[in-house]
């Protein structure tokens, strides 16, 4: 702003001429100023929230550089523009300019503001850049003062309100873990596998007798595995039920429940558990979004493929999405059936990126590797060129709309046809995900690999599809949500085409492991499902969805707040917010249509099933 025509601090701000060098000059100093307070902001929202900020929004690792570098480089290119208008009409152009900058940079901080509508945000900022235009034209010294100080001031500032060991703190604790252990004490032993099928429910999959052939696949291996026909998810959502998954605690105990909060670091996993021992351990993430490193759940892992992947990690896409102004325009490009996701993973990308770590692993270790697939989640879209044995693509824009917008939907405003739709897509992609499970055992036997192998293949919840006049998971504890299937396939295929009848419960899974390998005790609670399971074991089932308090009855159940269930004695018994009791033959009546709590006869059951219940949860203080 030096070369501002006057730089009287009382000038008017009528005839202001700014040249093409004086507008580019600006712009950077306002990309310096906007990417410094966009990265404070976050920093600081990180911090308050427990430090899942970051993993909400899928920020980059490099986010520290990447959020000023991108603001920048923005701001720049905006700069040369902005220059060609000031060597046009030089006379209005520093008014203008001005305008513009304020503009951007309101924008780029009110875009991260949650639940902020874009046109508010749009009109906002356009009203942030009239004040900057007014003051920074009466006061143009006074203003490039500013935005040469500001930028530091910021950082200085949040690091004085935080402390740089919060701050540090908050980041550092997200990364995976890694080990220096050697493989002693490991020779010999067998390497564990971890498949986890995002949003499968068992009663769409053949293998549990649904009347379409979902899953020859899985039908053909179970031969070598150990069938769980009523295995349950500690929680019908994504991230609690992976943290009890990796630690073999209910979801209670770990503090996990609302969209904010993150695995922290009083409970070890499974994978720092077998990293201990010598295990190289590997994760491969197509849920990008709550099963991201942000939330907690790399711990342990030497590598950890989420939505950072090393040959894109550091490039022009990555440094965009990383700035609210970048992302809004790559956004713009993506495909519209990304789902909650930024880069949609489908089964065959999975296999390959975890079978290329596995050639690529230059040491003897056994291997832990942990696979998330997330081809049956909302939106159900195939793969590009997949068969689709069941249905058909959507044909008209409500049904793009429909298959799109799966996730936000209620029963209320879907017809029974476009449910129909939804049902043949969501068994067309379950065809999909079973034939890429299929070729990744050919690929372990091939490579000599999968008799020496436990593999644990399971879901983290299932998915309403209508039942209950219900749309989604996260909103019940019916079986639709938290049945799910559970294979275990011991190493040389021992026990193979076993079936286990008793109800299960996936926090066991930890302790399975430990069991199998064997050595000193298992660091996990729950029981080995390599054992007989106990018909009287109780399983239970919660759920807590943030600031989903509401007695509205036309909201799903758990978005009414905090529910509670039970399987054992061949019944499931639910507890919901308000207080009222529901339970359900488990064997007789597999769909939970026939609620037998209000009946006479249901009173000595349910005050067991209350008992039991109460068992499990002591640790709540309820």
């Amino acid at each position: 702003m030096d070369d501002v025509e006057s730089k009287n601090d009382a000038a008017p701000a009528a005839g202001r001429a700014v040249t093409p060098l004086g507008a580019a000059r600006l712009a950077v100093l306002f990309g310096l100023l906007t990417g410094a307070l966009e990265l404070t902001q976050w920093l600081v929202r990180n911090a308050v929230s427990g430090g899942v900020s970051l993993g909400t929004f899928q920020m980059s690792r490099h986010f520290f550089w990447m959020i000023p570098a991108s603001n920048l480089a923005i701001f720049a290119a905006t700069g040369l523009a902005l220059g060609l208008v000031a060597w046009l009409r030089p006379a209005w152009a520093g008014r203008f300019s001005l305008w513009a900058m304020g503009f951007l940079c309101g924008l780029a901080l009110l875009l991260t503001v949650p639940g902020l509508y874009a046109f508010a945000a749009v009109a906002l900022a356009a009203g942030v850049g009239a004040i900057t235009a007014r003051h920074g034209s009466a006061h143009p010294v006074r203003v490039q003062r500013l935005l040469v100080v500001a930028p530091l001031a910021v950082g200085a500032v949040a690091v004085g309100l935080l402390g740089w060991d919060r701050i540090q703190g908050t980041l550092v604790d997200r990364r995976p873990g890694s080990t220096t252990a050697g493989t002693s004490g490991v020779e010999g032993s067998p390497n564990v596998l971890l498949l986890v099928l995002d949003t499968v429910r068992a009663e769409s999959l053949s293998l549990y007798g649904y009347d379409r052939p979902t899953t020859p696949n899985l039908n053909r291996l179970a031969a070598r595995a150990i069938r769980f026909d009523q295995a349950r998810s500690t929680a019908p959502w994504t991230l609690p039920s992976h943290a009890s998954l990796f630690t073999g605690r209910w979801p209670h105990e770990l503090g996990v429940g609302g969209e904010h909060t993150r695995l922290d670091r009083t409970h070890p996993t499974l994978a720092e558990a077998l990293s201990a021992r010598g295990y190289a351990t590997a994760g491969f993430i197509a849920n990008t979004f709550f099963c991201n490193a942000w939330f907690g759940l790399g711990r342990g892992f030497e590598h950890y493929d989420d939505f950072y992947e090393e040959q894109t990690a550091v490039s022009l896409e990555e440094a965009l999405r990383c700035s609210s102004l970048g992302r809004l325009a790559v956004r713009a490009l993506s495909d519209p059936f990304g789902g909650v996701e930024r880069r949609r993973k489908d089964a065959s990308r999975i296999n390959a990126a975890f079978l290329s770590w596995l050639d690529r692993k230059e040491d003897d270790r056994p291997f832990f590797a942990f696979l998330n697939y997330f081809d049956a989640h909302g939106p159900f879209v195939p793969p590009e060129g997949a068969d689709r044995p069941f249905g058909r693509p959507p044909a008209t824009p409500e049904e793009e709309a429909l298959i799109r917008e799966w996730d936000v939907r209620s029963r209320a405003g879907v017809t029974d046809e476009q449910l129909a739709l939804a049902r043949d897509s969501y068994d067309d992609c379950l065809a999909y995900l079973d034939a890429q499970i299929g070729r990744l055992f050919d690929d372990l036997e091939r490579r000599g690999v999968l008799d020496d192998t436990l593999v644990v293949l399971t879901s983290d919840h299932g998915e309403e599809l209508g039942e209950h006049d219900l749309i989604g998971h996260g909103r019940s504890l019916y079986d639709q949500e938290t049945r799910v299937p559970l294979l275990v396939f011991l190493p040389g295929g021992a026990r193979g085409g076993e079936a286990v009848a008793e109800p299960v419960s996936l926090r066991d899974v930890p302790a399975t492991v430990l069991d199998v390998l064997g050595g000193e005790g298992s660091a996990f609670p729950g029981v080995s499902l390599a054992g007989r399971p106990s018909a009287e074991a109780p399983v239970l089932t919660e759920v807590r969805i943030k600031d989903g308090s509401s007695s509205n009855p036309a909201r799903p159940p758990a978005w009414r707040g905090p529910m509670s269930g039970v399987v054992a004695d061949g019944h499931a018994y639910i507890r919901n917010a308000d207080g009222r009791e529901e339970l359900y033959d488990v064997l007789a009546d597999p769909r939970q249509l026939r609620d037998l709590a209000p009946e006479a006869e249901s009173a000595t059951l349910l005050e067991r099933m209350r008992g039991r219940l109460k068992e499990l949860a002591t640790d709540r203080g309820e």
